[in-house]
Order: C-alpha cells, then sequence, then structure tokens
C-alpha cells in the first residue's frame, strides 16, 4: 500500500502498481472511496483508477466497475498500456473540454493574421486578414461551442453527433433578421469545422481517425462555391430605384450625405468591376487612371470613360490590374472629394478617413 493510503477520509483501500504511462510520471494506483457505494460492504465497491501524466495537475481518473482486485489489476495494466502507447503518439490523456480546443485554435489563427497592408506574399499562402479571423472567432463560438457544449470533452464525441450539425444549425442562427442561413454557408461552416477537427488530431487533442466530420459530404473550397446572384430583371430593378434612396438623404447631415452618395458610387463600381469590397476600400487616387473608350466593342460604350484600377496586394487574391467600365462612377467622387493627394483614399469620409466595408454594408442594406 502506498503513502497515500494512509488517508483514512478518502480512501477505503489504495495500491500503487509497477505500472507507469511514461518513465518521468509516478505510478499507477488503484483505490476505493469511502464515501461511494456506500451501501454495499467494501469488498463489493468498484475500483478507481488513478494514471499520474507528468505535465498535468490530475492525470487520469476514472472508475473501473469491477469490485475484484485480480480483474482490478489486469484492467490496470491494460489501461496504463495504452495510456503509454497515446502518449507516444502525441495525444491527450486528459479531458479537452470544446472551449480549450476552440480557445487553441484561435491562438493558431491569430498567429496567422496578416496587418491591414501585407499581402500573402509577405505572409505566406496560408496567412488571414483579420477579417477572416473575425469571422471564425464567431463562428466557432457562436454556432460550434453551443452545438457540442463548452465542457463536452472533445475526445468522447461521437461520429454520428454531426449528423445533427445542419438541422440544429437552421434551428439555432443568431441573426434570424437575415432569413434562414444559405446553403453555402452551411457548407463553409462545415469546411471549418472539418479544418479545427484536423488541427486539433495533428496536435493529439483529438484521438486521430481516418476521417474527418462530414465524411459523407462532398464539401468544396470558399472559392469554388457558387453564391446567389440577381437575373438582369431584379438589378435593373433594384439599381433603378437607388436614385430615389439618394435623394432621400439630402435633408440629412453633411456627413451622412456624402457617405450616402459615395456609397452610391461604390455600389455601381463593384458591379462593374467585381473587384471585392475590401479593395475597394483601400484604392488611392494613385491606383487610378482614367480612360475614354474608342474603337469599343459594344456601341453603347463608345466615348465613355473607363478607368485602370491597381488592386492591393494585401486583397485576398492578391495584386493585380482590374480594367472596369466604371469611370463615370470614380470619377464623380474623384472630382467632389476634396483629398487630392495622391496618398489619399478613393472612397472616404469627410475627415479622410477610409470607409471600411462595415460602412459600407450599413449603407448597403438600407438601400436593399
Amino acid at each position: 500500500m502506498g503513502t497515500k493510503g494512509v488517508n483514512k477520509k478518502s480512501f477505503a483501500f489504495y495500491e500503487e502498481l509497477p505500472y507507469r504511462a511514461s518513465p518521468e510520471s509516478n505510478k499507477v494506483a488503484i483505490y476505493k472511496r469511502h464515501h461511494t457505494q456506500k451501501h454495499l460492504p467494501l469488498e463489493e465497491r468498484s475500483y478507481y483508477i488513478h494514471i499520474p501524466v507528468q505535465g498535468t495537475k490530475g492525470g487520469v481518473r476514472k472508475s473501473l466497475g469491477i469490485a475484484n482486485r485480480a480483474e482490478a489489476i489486469l484492467k490496470a495494466e491494460e489501461m496504463a498500456f495504452e495510456a503509454k502507447s497515446d502518449l507516444r503518439g502525441g495525444i491527450s490523456l486528459v479531458p479537452v473540454p470544446v472551449e480549450n480546443l476552440v480557445e487553441k485554435f484561435l491562438l493558431f489563427k491569430k498567429s496567422r493574421v496578416r496587418e491591414a497592408w501585407q499581402g500573402k506574399k509577405d505572409m505566406g499562402k496560408k496567412s488571414i486578414t483579420q477579417e477572416r479571423y473575425i469571422l471564425i472567432r464567431g463562428k466557432l463560438n457562436n454556432y460550434f461551442l453551443k452545438f457540442l457544449g463548452r465542457k463536452t470533452d472533445v475526445r468522447s464525441v461521437p461520429d454520428k453527433r454531426w449528423d445533427d450539425w445542419e438541422s440544429w444549425r437552421r434551428a439555432n442562427n443568431t441573426r434570424p433578421e437575415l432569413g434562414n442561413p444559405k446553403a453555402v454557408t452551411i457548407q463553409n461552416e462545415m469546411v471549418m469545422i472539418r479544418e479545427i477537427w484536423n488541427w486539433g488530431m495533428k496536435k493529439g487533442l483529438i484521438p486521430a481517425k481516418p476521417y474527418l466530420p462530414f465524411e459523407d459530404e462532398d464539401l468544396v473550397s470558399d472559392d469554388k462555391v457558387s453564391r446567389d446572384t440577381w437575373d438582369a430583371n431584379e438589378w435593373n430593378s433594384f439599381k433603378g430605384s437607388l436614385i430615389h434612396w439618394l435623394k432621400k438623404q439630402e435633408n440629412k447631415s453633411d456627413e451622412i450625405v456624402w457617405d450616402c452618395f459615395v456609397s452610391y458610387q461604390m455600389l455601381f463600381v463593384l458591379a462593374n468591376s467585381g473587384i471585392r469590397v475590401g479593395e475597394c476600400m483601400k484604392l488611392k487616387r494613385k491606383d487610378v487612371k482614367f480612360r475614354l473608350l474608342k474603337n469599343a466593342p459594344a456601341k453603347y460604350q463608345e466615348g465613355k470613360l473607363s478607368c485602370l484600377l491597381q488592386i492591393h496586394k494585401s486583397g485576398k487574391t492578391g495584386e493585380r490590374e482590374v480594367n472596369a467600365f466604371c469611370g463615370e462612377f470614380v470619377k464623380r467622387v474623384w472630382d467632389k472629394s476634396k483629398y487630392k493627394n495622391n496618398e489619399d483614399f478613393l472612397f472616404c469620409h469627410l475627415d479622410g478617413k477610409p470607409f471600411t466595408t462595415k460602412h459600407f454594408r450599413k449603407y448597403f442594406y438600407q438601400m436593399t
């Protein structure tokens, strides 16, 4: 009997065994407790096992469900061997709450966030933007944690649990005002769950398996998913109503009138160029060159103003040139803005600060 067995308040029986999970760990022990199964005589109470693990506070403690000493020792030997094998494979023996997995994964993702004006060439192809990091963090906190439970041990999540994801996700949308989440949203979240689960297995937080969550789903990466688009009639109807929206803003403050004017032009720049909203926000005056169209392929384009846009390297696609049929909309802001230096932002507020995707989204929702 080991020295801990002297503690009669906790242990009715305590025995150290000649097994260790690792050379640095203390010996494995089996014991019976005073304060459990008190309705049974001592010889009929179940044994517990304690597997000390180096670097952890308490190691592994669990009931063996066995009352016989010889059988408990055999079971303890088997569990000690499995624990040693798992430790050699880098697999955690102690419970890993879902919230701990998320915390560690977000720290990993945070390390890959590049600065606002850095590109993939600076930080590597696997780097992400701050906006992307915020999206991942929100998805994990709002859905992943709630779906599995913050305190749930990730090592014990059954594979069939993921069968309920889509129905649960649709029933627990945190922004019901945006309507039912689209299929592409559900798919992208499945891809993200696969990523965190795969990362957890590589880090030894989750037992390794040959397959990941949603194994039967044919998931494709973000850049290959087809999102909903307007047809020509829907677009024409929408853009025809925008001038009325803009006129309704004329009696508001100078700041709001200007922001609405800029947002209106920006919408048509985006529609006619195909650039991303974040890329549009970073355009400076030096990034724009105007050109009158001559010998245009379409008659209505003849003599119209186009522009060549230099897209900054920090965008998702990286540095590139975009030759777009949106010159007249760019020119309106170009002429009216009081900020005329090359380094001034093209789409800015009255104080010269650049628009953000959040600002544009606010006015876009008003337009729609």
